[in-house]
């Protein structure tokens, strides 16, 4: 097996949204779907992009508090109330299901990548809803490669969280230490470490290369192929 620090690569949790799936258009359409839905105007798809990662109710919140005279959102943006993110919320749900898979792709390298590890167990931990989750595994055909699936609304406790990770590797008999956890977000590497794993930065997604450095990851790709000379198949 393939080795990091002398600590054994036993199984391998991946994230989805910019580490498996080149997904940020798809959701920068949607997202801006629902600020025309409100009267807001348009964002860039990189801003849209930069609120992916936290789920769907913190994307909807940073979406809709988007103040374009300060660039701000949150407590410095505009204000959301709790009827207006709930509306905000089946806008953007019945949109990104209809559309979500219109420019949707695997980034190239994945489809080796998961054949290379075939035999190990592969698991997937996403932030995302189960129900968009399956859709787009399925319409890109990688669903079968994975042993266990956690989405973002089956756990109490989403990445950052580790509990996110212990509930995706309940019944697993692989110690912590010896999973190798592969992510394009901070959230990802800051569950890894919490829950004693490996960390594999990826450059290549949705968060900038930069914030994914000052994470502090064990390892940073800037391809997913290249996880392939760092962890050898058995």
């Amino acid at each position: 097996m393939g080795k990091f620090k002398g600590r054994r690569a036993a199984a391998f949790i991946f994230d989805l949204d910019g580490t498996l799936v080149d997904s940020g258009l798809d959701i920068a359409v949607s997202a801006n779907f629902v600020r025309a839905h409100f009267g807001l105007p348009e964002l860039p798809v990189q801003n849209a992009q930069g609120y992916v990662g936290d789920g769907v109710v913190n994307l909807m919140k940073r979406m809709l508090g988007h103040d374009v005279r300060s660039g701000m959102t949150g407590d410095a943006g505009l204000p959301v109330s709790p009827e207006k993110l709930e509306e905000g919320l089946g806008v953007f749900r019945d949109h990104y299901g209809r559309h979500l898979l219109d420019n949707t792709r695997l980034y190239s390298g994945v489809l080796d990548v998961l054949m290379h590890f075939r035999s190990f167990p592969l698991l997937l931990a996403t932030n995302k809803p189960r129900s968009f989750t399956d859709r787009i595994l399925q319409g890109l055909n990688i669903k079968d490669a994975f042993r266990n699936v956690v989405a973002g609304d089956e756990t109490p406790a989403i990445k950052p969280d580790p509990g996110h990770l212990r509930q995706l590797t309940a019944g697993l008999d692989v110690p912590a230490a010896e999973i190798v956890v592969v992510g394009d977000s901070p959230n990802d590497i800051n569950a890894a470490r919490a829950f004693g794993a490996v960390s594999v930065g990826c450059t290549y997604g949705l968060t900038a290369p930069g914030l994914i450095r000052a994470a502090g990851p064990d390892l940073v790709i800037d391809g997913i192929g290249e996880l392939v000379a760092l962890f050898p198949s058995r």
